[in-house]
Order: structure tokens, then C-alpha cells, then sequence
């Protein structure tokens, strides 16, 4: 599990989004994934806005009741199964199959009883607000 944190390039080691890119990088085809039992890695975007967090999840082929999102000791899960079709005489298939589970830690100022998510034509969707306070604001220098 990671905290939300992609583009550590352009932002300071103990941001929000430090660790994403890398974690991306690592966990494609991990071998952790076949010994725990999943069976494959849904793509994830993460994108802070002023008042939000977004992530968008790509899961084709999956329907809402497939998917379970979570949020439990500031640790957002995304998990679910996508079924396998019943393999016919002379069918080939390449598409991955079975369980998969994303986690994300959450940052503290965020409103966690306030999280939506919405599934539309294969992609998830889920903001995650800000709280009040937590918005950034610029300082004027006295």
C-alpha cells in the first residue's frame, strides 16, 4: 500500500503524490501479485484538485456489484473480481481474470465521510474532498 503520490519528481519527497510513480513502476507484474492470490492490476490515475482528490480506475468488463470501495483507518481500497468468461472449444483468451485490490492512504485532511464513487462505462470514479481548513490559500507577507 502506498499513499496517493505520482509525479515525485516534481514535488517534495514527504508530499501526497512522492511515491505513486514508483509504486506504479514496482508493482507492475510484481511476483507478490500471483502468491497473493490476485490476478491482476487495474490501471489508476490520481489527480488533487483544489477542493478534491480524484481516482479513476480503469476496470472494463466489470459491473458495479463487481466492486468494492473502502475506507477504513485513512486507507482508501479499491477491490473486486472480474469473472472468466466459460472458454468454448477453439477460444483464446488474453484478458486477465480474478481478484484485484489497489490501497491508498489517505492524507489527514481529508473528509472521509464525505467520499463518492461512480461507475460509468467501465471506469471508476472517486473524489475524495478536501476538508474546509485544508485548502491551499496564498499568505500575505506583512
Amino acid at each position: 500500500m502506498r499513499s496517493l503520490a505520482p509525479w515525485a519528481a516534481r514535488r517534495p519527497a514527504n508530499d501526497l503524490f512522492s511515491q505513486f510513480e514508483e509504486f506504479i513502476n514496482e508493482f507492475d507484474r510484481s511476483p507478490a501479485l500471483s502468491r497473493s492470490g490476485m490476478s491482476f492490476n487495474p490501471a489508476v490515475d490520481i489527480d488533487e484538485r483544489e477542493n478534491a482528490y480524484l481516482v479513476t480506475a480503469d476496470l472494463p468488463g466489470m459491473t458495479k456489484e463487481n466492486i468494492k470501495v473502502d475506507i477504513e483507518d485513512n486507507v482508501l481500497t479499491i477491490s473486486g473480481e472480474r469473472t472468466k468468461e466459460t472458454k468454448g472449444e477453439g477460444k483464446y483468451a488474453e484478458r486477465v481474470h480474478g481478484k484485484f485490490q489497489r490501497s491508498f492512504s489517505l492524507p489527514a485532511h481529508v473528509a472521509a465521510d464525505k467520499v463518492q464513487a461512480e461507475f460509468k462505462d467501465g471506469v471508476l470514479h472517486v473524489t475524495i474532498p478536501k476538508q474546509e481548513g485544508a485548502r491551499s490559500h496564498s499568505i500575505k507577507i506583512q
